[in-house]
């Protein structure tokens, strides 16, 4: 999710879910600081910024037949909040935390995105999850890389000369400029993060 229609979303889980919430009377687990409690609703407005006015307003629905506390009158666990929220609209999947800290960090994803290599790095770190690519490993990343770029860019110019293109090569391209658009998304969506 790009930062505006973050910061836009988690705004919607504020004024849609959260704020009636509190003015229906509900108050913060009983087991939670107030500070805890900020953070906790801090949480659940990041980790719900995805979801449409709909949801939350069927979510808020269930929070309020679900109230915790021994009187009822406290906020469910955000764990049961986010597991229901879950069940109302299934999160789009974005990248996991490691493949931004590997895009946000790692020395060579600059050269990957400049030089049309950065898809083989992400299937690599997405495969290989929790391991980091060595320098041996983005070697041979970058050769079969830069043979798919090349491949591109001959596609590229054929059809600036007006050559007929085969559909097989037109699919190749559609493909690998979709997974480079992924990639800058995710290295943007990095940058930003690092930059929070």
């Amino acid at each position: 999710m790009e930062e505006k229609a973050q910061r836009e979303g988690e705004k919607q889980v504020l004024s849609v879910l959260i704020e009636p919430l509190e003015a229906l009377g509900l108050v913060r687990p009983s087991k939670a600081t107030k500070a805890d409690f900020e953070l906790q609703k801090k949480e659940l407005a990041q980790k719900l910024a995805y979801m449409s006015d709909t949801g939350l307003a069927e979510l808020r629905e269930w929070v309020e037949a679900h109230p915790g506390g021994k009187d009822k009158d406290r906020f469910p666990i955000a764990l049961h909040i986010l597991q229901k929220a879950h069940r109302i609209e299934t999160p789009e999947a974005g990248p996991s935390p490691f493949i931004l800290k590997v895009f946000a960090t790692h020395h060579l994803v600059p050269e990957a995105l400049a030089k049309g290599w950065a898809p083989e790095l992400l299937r690599q770190v997405t495969a290989e999850r929790g391991i980091w690519p060595g320098d041996w490993t983005c070697s041979k990343l970058r050769n079969e890389g830069i043979e798919h770029a090349r491949r591109l860019e001959d596609i590229e110019l054929r059809m600036s000369r007006g050559e007929q293109i085969p559909p097989d090569q037109l699919a190749f391209r559609d493909r690998r400029l979709a997974a480079m658009r992924r990639c800058q998304d995710i290295a943007d969506q990095a940058r930003a993060g690092r930059a929070a």
